[in-house]
């Protein structure tokens, strides 16, 4: 097959034929109308309460925390903590089940780090895992972060059984790396509407616009990651192609709670300056999953 066949028959399967270099604004929206939502990534419960008074002191609106720290870490008593604050604030919140990133067994992990970050080996640590997520939903947590595809099967499938809440969401993170449409959609394919996805962090506006192409799931993308990555001032552009879009601020563990809630703010503020259409969704916004009381019945 030539090149214009492939290109042909790409597209002819639901899936772009290049990057999208005319840099189209998307027309997808979250539920609420808006463009945008923040995403904060603290991790233990002072961080939360510090995070949150900084962000209420200066009308920063908070839409999602991401907490990679790992459910085995806490105590029921502080991740009842971390659910109260969400609630009290409309605020989503996504736990990692076992130990999240960190490795959790005696495997080459530890040596092979960030190729396996999150990966869980074995059965055994599945069950592990599997039931973390189950300890941390019945205290409250209506959301989680997912690494290994097993793990992600498993969850979708006790979701549909009832065996965790139905309005559970999973999150799927930027360490599968899911770098292109084809690879996007496949995923999508298998998740509900209001999950999501964390793509690869380095994707351009032409692959991000590409992506957008294929599906309206809402995608998580990192304008600030390890003092590495810094897309504040594309972050107007990074809205107008990709929205719906979740502005991840991973900027890193050496800075405060305030200092990183300042980079954010500067996000929202670049976006207000140069996409003044674009919408922020208000805290509590409807398809928000916000944490619930523990005991809730399902």
């Amino acid at each position: 097959m030539e090149s214009g066949e492939i290109r042909t028959y790409v597209k002819g399967i639901g899936l772009p034929s290049g990057d999208r270099y005319e840099l189209p604004t998307s027309q997808r929206t979250f539920p609420d109308g808006a463009h945008f939502r923040t995403e904060e990534l603290p991790q233990t419960v002072e961080q939360y309460e510090r995070m949150f008074s900084f962000a209420d002191e200066h009308g920063y609106v908070v839409n999602k925390i991401t907490d990679i720290k790992g459910v085995m870490y806490d105590s029921d008593e502080e991740i009842i903590r971390k659910c109260e604050l969400a609630r009290e604030y409309g605020c989503e919140l996504i736990l990692g089940p076992g130990a999240s990133e960190s490795a959790f067994d005696i495997s080459q992990q530890a040596e092979m780090g960030k190729i396996t970050a999150g990966k869980l080996r074995g059965m055994d640590q599945l069950f592990l895992a599997v039931r973390s997520m189950v300890r941390a939903a019945e205290l409250g947590c209506r959301g989680f972060i997912l690494y290994d595809e097993g793990l992600l099967a498993i969850a979708l499938k006790m979701r549909s059984d009832g065996k965790l809440p139905p309005e559970t969401k999973f999150k799927v993170s930027s360490n599968l790396c899911i770098s292109n449409p084809a690879a996007l959609k496949f995923w999508s394919d298998s998740l509900g509407p209001h999950d999501g996805i964390n793509p690869i962090r380095d994707l351009t506006l032409p692959m991000i616009s590409a992506m957008r192409e294929v599906t309206g799931i809402p995608l998580d993308l990192h304008v600030l990651w390890r003092g590495k990555i810094a897309r504040i001032m594309e972050a107007p552009e990074i809205v107008r192609v990709g929205s719906p879009v979740y502005l991840k601020n991973a900027f890193g563990a050496q800075l405060t709670p305030e200092e990183r809630c300042k980079y954010g703010m500067q996000v929202v503020k670049m976006i207000n300056q140069y996409n003044p259409s674009a919408k922020q969704s208000k805290p509590g916004a409807k398809d928000l999953v916000i944490p619930t009381k523990p005991g809730s019945k399902w």
